[in-house]
């Protein structure tokens, strides 16, 4: 979930085709798609937001650049990151 004011930022990314993956930087736990307010894990995810589930961000972001080797097709990056969540 991210602070309102941050969502034109994503907005804009998700539509230049840039991926967004979305990850905490709490020690334990997930990112999901729950929350429904503006900027929430569910507005996220209507804008095309990959979750990381229980990855760090170093960790999505290194899972990121393999699966861009292997496509960039946004539905098959998502696929990619649901497999081990």
């Amino acid at each position: 979930n991210l602070p309102p004011a941050m969502k034109p930022g994503i907005e804009a990314a998700a539509a230049a085709g840039v991926p967004v993956v979305l990850a905490s930087r709490y020690g334990a736990g997930s990112v999901q798609e729950r929350y429904g307010y503006e900027g929430g894990g569910h507005d996220l995810a209507q804008l095309g937001v990959i979750f990381a589930g229980r990855l760090n961000g170093l960790k999505a972001r290194m899972k990121l650049m393999v699966a861009l080797a292997c496509s960039r097709d946004p539905e098959r990056l998502a696929a990619i990151f649901a497999e081990t969540n």
